[in-house]
């Protein structure tokens, strides 16, 4: 399922900044998306990508094993992903917007994402 030579969110993040715009215009596809999303960065859409995956988890009442299975990752990558840690491949969150039934070029820049207690620990954590 996964493409050789995939390209990860560090390597956006160093394109973007190579090519001076913001890593949400690689990231939505040639979509418009919203002025605020310029602003994020590749933790920051870790931290959106957990956030959605741990909500989505929680509202279809799935264990982290039978999450992970949807979104077609081993269940040690769900972690990561869950924590927002590692380098997340674009073909792994192009794989979550499908399981998930979600528009990929879209799906992270909602202004409306979940909150996650999970994550609300991370943040703080990182401050």
């Amino acid at each position: 399922m996964r493409q050789k030579n995939n390209v990860t969110l560090t390597t956006l993040q160093i394109m973007a900044k190579g090519l001076q715009v913001s890593f949400a215009e690689l990231l939505a596809g040639g979509k418009k998306a919203p002025e605020w999303a310029h602003r994020l960065d590749d933790n920051a859409i870790r931290k959106r990508l957990a956030r959605i995956i741990d909500f989505e988890r929680q509202r279809r009442t799935l264990h982290r094993y039978e999450m992970a299975e949807l979104i077609g990752v081993a269940e040690a990558t769900f972690t990561k992903l869950e924590r927002a840690s590692g380098n997340i491949s674009v073909d792994t969150i192009a794989a979550i917007a499908k399981a998930l039934k979600l528009n990929p070029a879209t799906f992270l820049f909602s202004e409306k994402i979940p909150p996650t207690t999970v994550l609300a620990f991370f943040d703080k954590v990182e401050k």
